[in-house]
């Protein structure tokens, strides 16, 4: 129905109307009356509401039944929310001009949007006698009957209905639900057969026919019409996916699963429906292991294709999924063959990419993110992946370019946690192409988005002890990280070297204890994968400072054993050889 404010222009052509059937009583008053009320269009035209409500107040004072001024005022009123007010006024217009359809209309309208719904039947039923061709009232009388209970009358209203638009599916349908709420089977039921004899060669109507012989368990009936079905169109797929359930309903387990796999099979049928028979067949391979065969079959059918559907390369994930206690790695082909045929497909990409990631296969995170941002160039996370990548291949600039392009995508709805990411290895990237503004721009940057990464706290702080400025600050930063997580040994490293170039070296001595046992045997400490060569010697640095000469070249030795073979550390071996420590 149209909207209050959209109705007014009609209200001034009923109102003309009215005043030119009354035109010789009019006199003095009638002729007040137009020119307030003409003044009240000019001033709605011209937005100017007070004014227009003054004029149509004038109306009222000089004629309260003016059916035209009720129903403008009454669309004020209803416009700031004073419903009673407006409710009279409505009442009041369609009273002194019954006849006018946008007057009933916005009454019948109003009792609805107050929930009034017995006082919006009778108006909706006169509309229905004076429009008699509008089917979206009779549609709503349909919708209120139904509702109230009164079974007959919408059934009336629905054969009003069938009148103008002819019969179809939907009416038969309502009309087959309405009969059976009354007890009435037979006429129910005449409903879908009146519907098959007028469109005898309607596949659609024949099987609705059909699936209520079903639900009203009369098998013979729905076979006798399937029957019918498939001389008209042998292969219509609901034929066969109706087929199916009557098949259950009597116990054919053979014809069912020769029906169900003719509807998986079948290249003309609906995907959603050869997926649900899929399902059927995942389920019995699951509850009975000689049908697993027979389910292995299928998919072989199924996954020929060079590019199958996604949808049965998904099911094909959770057969082995649930089947064979597939693994992860088992998955990855099948992932990978997903992305062939979709390589949009969001949820592939991100499980491949965590996949890779873990194996820190560098290169296809790098070729999946970049394949990714093709369709998602705002996804953060692709960006700052690629990134990671790049830096790892050292190729500097372009992970910077590649940083700078996610920051320039960033906008509101970008994750603070992601975004802060992304600063954060900008500044560690900056860091190896020795930008030393660059880096702490990043990290301050990062601290903005993310408060408590402790990835950026940590290395922030690193770099500043390397460079001995702000180690206040370094140490603060230093310990909110540990305090986050308190057995992550790079963190703990970097706290003890904090505290070494503070010069407090016993209390250094304590945390790189936690990172380094000095009890444990070398071949131990030469095996753990979170002490690089770079914290055993300074594991070595900290046992110098602390008069612990034997340890520190001890610690110092195994740094050097544990260096990648080409790395050269003159610095490292000089200590070794003076067996002292040396300051860069």
């Amino acid at each position: 129905m149209l909207t209050a404010w959209a109705l007014m222009p009609c209200a001034l052509f009923s109102y003309t109307r009215a005043n030119n059937a009354h035109e010789g009583d009019g006199g003095e008053a009638q002729r007040r009356l137009s020119y307030y009320y003409l003044a009240a269009q000019q001033y709605k035209a011209q937005d100017k509401i007070s004014a227009m409500s003054e004029a149509l107040r004038h109306c009222l004072d000089i004629n309260p039944n003016d059916p035209a001024s009720n129903f403008d005022m009454a669309l004020l009123h209803m416009s700031i929310g004073q419903d009673s007010t407006a409710l009279n006024l409505l009442k009041r217009a369609v009273s002194n001009d019954p006849k006018n359809p946008w007057y009933m209309e916005t009454l019948a309208s109003f009792y609805l949007s107050l929930h009034k719904m017995d006082e919006a039947v009778p108006i909706l039923e006169q509309m229905s006698k004076i429009q008699t061709k509008r089917t979206d009232i009779l549609a709503q009388l349909f919708q209120l009957y139904k509702s109230g209970g009164r079974t007959e009358d919408a059934i009336h209203v629905l054969d009003r209905i069938q009148l103008l638009q002819g019969n179809n599916a939907r009416i038969a349908s309502q009309k087959y639900a309405l009969y059976l709420d009354m007890g009435d089977t037979a006429m129910a039921f005449n409903q879908f057969k009146a519907l098959c004899k007028e469109y005898p060669y309607d596949a659609s109507s024949l099987l609705l026919l059909a699936d209520q012989y079903m639900t009203a368990n009369m098998p013979d009936s729905a076979l006798a019409t399937y029957d019918k079905v498939e001389r008209i169109d042998p292969h219509n797929v609901m034929l066969q996916t109706s087929r199916l359930q009557y098949h259950l309903l009597v116990g054919d387990t053979v014809r069912f699963r020769e029906a169900r796999d003719s509807v998986v099979l079948s290249e003309h049928a609906d995907i959603s429906l050869r997926i649900n028979a899929l399902s059927s067949v995942v389920r019995e391979a699951l509850q009975d292991t000689t049908r697993r065969v027979h389910a292995e079959r299928m998919f072989a059918i199924l996954l020929a294709p060079e590019k199958p559907d996604v949808s049965f390369l998904q099911m094909y994930m959770t057969y082995c999924i649930y089947i064979h206690n597939a693994k992860e790695e088992e998955l990855v082909p099948i992932m990978e063959r997903i992305l062939v045929v979709d390589p949009s497909n969001m949820q592939t990409l991100q499980d491949l990419l965590r996949h890779y990631a873990m194996k820190a296969d560098i290169i296809r995170v790098g070729e999946l993110c970049q394949n990714a941002l093709i369709y998602y160039p705002s996804e953060l996370a692709f960006h700052y992946y690629l990134a990671l990548s790049l830096a790892q291949q050292e190729k500097l600039q372009e992970a910077v370019d590649a940083l700078t392009t996610a920051i320039r995508q960033a906008n509101e709805e970008s994750r603070p946690d992601i975004l802060g990411d992304v600063y954060s290895l900008l500044g560690d990237v900056h860091h190896q192409m020795g930008h030393e503004k660059e880096v702490y721009q990043a990290f301050d940057s990062c601290l903005v988005y993310t408060p408590d990464n402790v990835s950026c706290l940590n290395n922030y702080a690193y770099y500043l002890s390397l460079k001995g400025e702000q180690l206040e600050k370094a140490e603060k930063m230093s310990y909110r990280s540990i305090k986050a997580e308190p057995t992550n040994k790079t963190f703990l490293d970097t706290y003890a070297w904090v505290l070494f170039v503070q010069e407090d070296y016993t209390t250094a001595r304590i945390y790189m204890d936690r990172v380094v046992d000095p009890a444990q045997a070398d071949s131990t400490l030469l095996a753990d994968e979170d002490v690089s060569s770079t914290v055993l010697e300074h594991a070595g640095d900290i046992y110098f400072q602390c008069g612990q000469a034997e340890q520190a070249v001890r610690f110092w030795q195994l740094a050097r054993q544990k260096a990648e073979p080409d790395a050269k550390n003159a610095l490292l071996n000089k200590k070794i050889k003076k067996r002292k420590y040396f300051k860069k």
